[in-house]
Parts: C-alpha cells; structure tokens; sequence
C-alpha cells in the first residue's frame, strides 16, 4: 500500500514496555511501508537506539494540552460526529471508569483526526483494545479512514468496548489463539470471520549464522528474561533451583532479567534458600544485549515458569521465548495462556504451572545432557522460523492492512 499506516501505541517509542511493538514497526518497514506512530501517552525517555530510530516518524503529543482542549473544544461546537462519538463511548463503556478513561483519549483523538488530513494515512492500526483502540476508534469514526487493532491478553478480559470496536474495525487481531476463543465468548461468534490469529514474531538470525558446536567448560546458564511479576512464575523458578542444590547438581546459574514489585520478596527467598551464588538478578537488561547474549551462546537455557494469576492474567505467547528458540537456545515453560502453540513436539519443554519439581526435572536434564540442549534447541529453531518469523507474519499484517481498505473503499 503507498499510503501510510498510523500506529496507535501506549507510549512507543517512547518507554520500555512494548519492545515488540518496536520489532514489528521496524519489519513493517523493511518490506517498505511508511508508519507514523501516535503513542497515547509518551514517556520521557526512548528505551534503546532502535526506539530512537523511529522517533521521526512519531507524533510525541502528550494526552492533553491547551492546544489540544482548544481544539477539541472548537470541534464540540463546529462538528456533530465529535458528540456521536462521545454517546458511544457513554452508552458503550462498561463501568464509569472505563467511560473515564475512555473519555480521557477523545480530545486527542479530535486533534489527530484535524492533522491527520495532510498526512497521507490509507489505514489505522492499534495495539491494546484498551484505551490505545479507543484513540483509533477515535480517529477513524472522525476521518473514514479504515482501521483494525491488535489485541493481546489482558486487554481482552478487560473488555473495553470490544464488541462494538471489533464491529467498527475493518479487522481484529488475535496473537493466539486462546486469544480469539475469550474475544469471541466475550462478544459473540458473529464477528468471527473479522478476527484473525497473527502472531507475534522475531527477528531470526541470518541465515549464515549456526551455534558453534565448540565445547567449553563452563556453568550452565539458565536465562528468565521477564518482568518481575506474579504471572511470570519466578518464585517456582527459584523453588526448582534449590531442588537441584538438593539433588547436588550444582554445575549452573540461573539469571533473573527483569525488574518489577517482587524484587523485594523474591531476593529474600533467594537468600533463605541458601542461593545467593546461583540465582542473580540483573535487572532489566536492554533487549539488544540479551539478543547479543544469545548470539554468543552466554545463555544455555532459558526458563519461563509462567502461571495464570488469582485474577486470571495470563500469558499470551510470549516473545521472549520466541527470541531464545530462534537462537537454538532450548526453552521450558508452561501450558498456560498460548504458550502451548508455540512450544510442541520436541520444541521445548512445557510443565505444569506452579510445578517446581517438574521443572526441576526438566532442567536437570538438559544441564546434564548437552546434545539434549542442542536437539531440542535445533527443533524450536526451525519451528520458529516457519511459524513465528517477523518479517513473514508482518507481510500478513499488510495483507489485512490492504484488505481492509479495499473493504472500506
């Protein structure tokens, strides 16, 4: 399409929350389309040298401003489709503070859809059905321009406005497929044929790249490259790490990248377990020197322990799995959320959630046995890159982009 994508994000590129949004604007672009990113909310600072990049091609406005209010308040008077959208949101929004925060985006959206005239947009996409789509909700009842979201987890069981917005957009999608089964209960299987499942990819290494099969002497490393929080799992991770002490397999380390509200609590239990030297928290590590990791086999494996919480949150498919597989670094998880479809037959390993034995065992396995590692690692390598490549599910992306305008039109 010669026309350009806008991109409606929470805060990329700006913040360091949304890293996979970057990866994909960044293969969008590759295969020669032009994004112009409208973060909802930018922080102050850009994450990494890749985020900076893309900062020319983005519209840094904060939520509001004078000149926004000014806008949006000269609109009220001149333009009746503004209050249509405003009932929407009140008669649609689930609770009063969803309307709130819901409410909250119009005035953006206003001066967006007033700039937006100039700027050569053929369609409107966004990642989050929260308030991200509500801002491209937003903009495209406003300009009649074509637009479709990306959904991901928590975003669905939070439900705001999700029928009426998969309704509105040209195209929903799901990055799982446990992902479109609770967006169709939620809304009904009348809109199944506008959900589509594309997943999430990663960059794969070029083709000449192949892991050294050169052995050195070393503790195994074993990598959970995820936020410190309760669906990451990590408490188990650190119960599984003093069974194999027990067990007196003693020949590894196990690194924690990420920070988050448990630091605290998981520090201490390190320390009660008498695991100082084993288990290290890095804090968070910038994504291009975990991929440099990889690349330098610094990491032998990697864990993800991830559960589904008391308030049912969940993982989607998660990212940092795809990037470890792509290097041929073999991975174990759990069957929760859509982890499931990413790993299968000799892909990796998925145990029960909140099973420190069973990934105890899994563990041991693959410190004690290296060409297990290089097997399995060798089969989610090629799993990957059929099924999770970015550049492939990125072409899919603009084959819906491209759709959905030749519908709209």
């Amino acid at each position: 399409m010669n026309k350009k994508v806008m991109y409606i994000t929470a805060s990329t590129p700006w913040g360091k929350g949304e890293t996979f949004i970057i990866e994909e604007i960044r293969a969008l672009k590759e295969l020669g389309h032009e994004v112009l990113i409208v973060p909802r909310s930018p922080e102050k600072d850009v994450f990494n040298e890749k985020a900076k990049e893309l900062t020319d091609d983005s519209i840094p406005l904060p939520l509001i401003s004078p000149g926004i209010l000014f806008v949006f308040a000269f609109s009220l008077l001149t333009n009746l489709a503004v209050w249509k959208v405003l009932k929407d949101i009140i008669v649609h929004s689930r609770t009063i503070k969803m309307a709130i925060k819901n409410l909250s985006v119009v005035p953006k959206g206003v001066f967006i859809y007033r700039i937006c005239g100039n700027r050569n947009i053929g369609f409107i996409h966004a990642h989050w059905g929260s308030t991200p789509a509500t801002l491209a909700y937003v903009i495209a009842k406003l300009s009649g321009i074509p637009w479709g979201m990306t959904l991901h987890r928590w975003d669905i069981a939070e439900n705001n406005m999700l029928q009426q917005k998969v309704a509105s957009a040209c195209f929903t999608r799901c990055i799982a497929d446990d992902g479109k089964r609770e967006l169709i209960e939620l809304i009904g299987d009348g809109y199944n044929d506008k959900i589509k499942i594309i997943y999430m990819g990663v960059w794969m290494p070029e083709e000449t790249w192949v892991p050294s099969e050169l052995q050195v002497e070393k503790p195994v490393v074993i990598a959970c490259p995820a936020n410190l929080i309760e669906k990451k799992g990590h408490r188990y991770l650190i119960e599984a790490c003093k069974i194999l002490n027990e067990r007196k397999v003693n020949d590894f380390q196990c690194l924690l990248m990420g920070d988050g509200p448990l630091q605290e609590s998981l520090q201490q239990q390190v320390k009660e377990y008498g695991l100082a030297g084993k288990v290290l928290f890095k804090g968070r590590v910038p994504h291009n020197e975990i991929i440099s990791m990889y690349r330098n086999q610094e990491v032998d494996i990697v864990a993800l322990p991830s559960i589904i919480t008391d308030d049912m949150e969940r993982e989607g498919i998660p990212v940092s799995l795809m990037e470890a597989m792509g290097y041929g670094i073999p991975v174990i998880s759990t069957n929760t959320g859509g982890i499931g479809e990413l790993i299968a037959d000799g892909t990796g390993f998925l145990v029960d959630q909140k099973n420190e034995v069973q990934l105890a065992d899994c563990l041991e396995l693959l410190i004690n046995e290296r060409n297990k590692r290089r097997l399995v690692g060798a089969a989610g390598r090629v799993w990957v890159s059929e099924h999770f490549n970015i550049v492939k599910n990125a072409q899919k992306i603009v084959n819906s982009f491209q759709q959905g305008s030749r519908l709209a039109g």
